[in-house]
């Protein structure tokens, strides 16, 4: 392999590097945006409201937020 073959390997092995930590650091920003507000959707009491149940009625479900391990099952947060 010539000098030149292997440099632009290198290169191009470079610019693929660059992409993925790129994308990765874009990943963990978006994980951490996601963390912080699911632990604030868990901290207050909030209301939903279910649309679509039989007979065209709405179904409300409270979630308190009391329990630090709680989910929001209507809005899967």
């Amino acid at each position: 392999m010539e000098n030149q073959e292997v440099l632009k390997a290198i290169a191009t092995l470079a610019d693929k590097v660059s992409k993925n930590h790129s994308r990765i650091i874009a990943l963990e920003r978006e994980n951490l945006r996601l963390e912080k507000q699911l632990a604030e959707h868990k901290e207050v009491p909030h209301i939903h409201t279910i649309q679509g149940k039989p007979n065209n009625s709405d179904a409300t479900v409270m979630v308190t937020g009391l329990d630090s391990d709680l989910e929001c099952e209507a809005c899967s947060a």
